[in-house]
């Protein structure tokens, strides 16, 4: 599993002081996290994770990438979205 720590930080920090508009995405994504069989709580700190990547879900649904979600179930409502979220193509190809 790869890490991409600048994603990471720009998460943590649109977390901490997001837009109306990142609010609302976060949410969205945050109600289909929480519905997959995915969804974990830790035992210790009773925070909510993603089971897939490990990442937080208080601040992976603040990921400003298109498609963050590991299971890729974010897919539908990020289209509505996409002014704010960043489309970099995750394979090399001639296009």
């Amino acid at each position: 599993m790869a890490f991409n720590i600048r994603e990471i930080v720009k998460a943590w920090i649109t977390a901490a002081n997001p837009s109306p508009e990142q609010v609302t995405l976060a949410e969205k994504r945050y109600e289909i996290c929480s519905k997959c069989e995915l969804f974990g709580i830790r035992d210790i700190t009773k925070d909510e994770y993603c089971k897939s990547c490990g990442c937080p879900l208080n601040k992976k649904i603040f990921s400003d990438k298109f498609d963050a979600c590991p299971a890729n179930k974010w897919l539908d409502i990020e289209k509505e979205h996409q002014s704010i979220l960043s489309t970099s193509k995750k394979s090399k190809t001639l296009i």
